[in-house]
């Protein structure tokens, strides 16, 4: 008697789902975004740079991510490399809402600037606005994305800050405060400051505050006049 068993008797091994290879894929596909940005910077991510570091073909990104801006994306999300609002200004959301307008306006521009410098990673991302690549410009706009909608959600929580005054004002203080942290990390230098010690970050952020205070008292006072 042939004891041995037939290919078509034997007992398959187990396969892994599609879900969980493609869940594989997911992360081989962003651990290699993030390893490229740490080792490369910005100017050295490509699709095709990404997909040697992740040893998958092209379909995959496109299939799972819709190209290289969704790798990035889903980099920010996944590794929490953008932080909830409430982590940001570093105290209970409904506490933070009920400071006053300025207030609301200095203390979030001001947590993001510090969040940002700490976080080289994700100042490497957003430099790349600066690099001449569709595809990076696109990727760095959907994070943006991210931070706009924390930035619209305080804007939001009080009439007044809808007023023109107070949007401009958010305007400069976020120009002002990114271009600062990423400075701090690109070259931090500046006007006689290195950016990069905590004592002159720290100056440089009470000029910020200075600065906020002083505009939103004007605003404030040119208000109660047209009253």
């Amino acid at each position: 008697m042939n004891i041995h068993l037939s290919d078509k008797s034997r007992p398959k091994r187990p396969t892994r789902s599609n879900a969980v290879r493609r869940q594989h894929t997911e992360e081989a596909i962003i651990d290699a975004f993030g390893r490229l940005l740490e080792r490369e910077g910005v100017a050295g991510i490509g699709v095709n740079a990404l997909i040697k570091e992740a040893s998958v073909g092209k379909k995959p990104l496109y299939d799972y991510f819709g190209g290289l801006e969704g790798v990035a994306v889903e980099w920010v999300r996944r590794r929490g490399i953008w932080p909830p609002l409430e982590e940001i200004v570093g105290e209970p959301l409904e506490q933070f809402l009920e400071r006053q307008p300025g207030e609301k306006l200095r203390l979030i521009n001001r947590q993001c600037a510090e969040m940002l410098r700490a976080n080289a990673p994700l100042c490497e991302l957003l430099s790349g606005e600066f690099v001449r690549s569709p595809e990076m410009k696109q990727a760095v706009e959907h994070v943006r994305q991210l931070v706009r909608l924390d930035f619209e959600r305080v804007l939001k929580s009080d009439p007044v800050l809808s007023s023109e005054d107070y949007l401009a004002l958010n305007t400069v203080a976020y120009a002002a405060t990114t271009y600062l942290a990423l400075r701090a990390h690109c070259q931090p230098r500046f006007f006689g400051f290195d950016l990069s010690t905590q004592t002159s970050w720290q100056i440089v952020m009470n000029m910020f505050d200075r600065v906020m205070d002083n505009a939103e008292r004007g605003i404030t006072s040119r208000d109660k006049e047209v009253d």
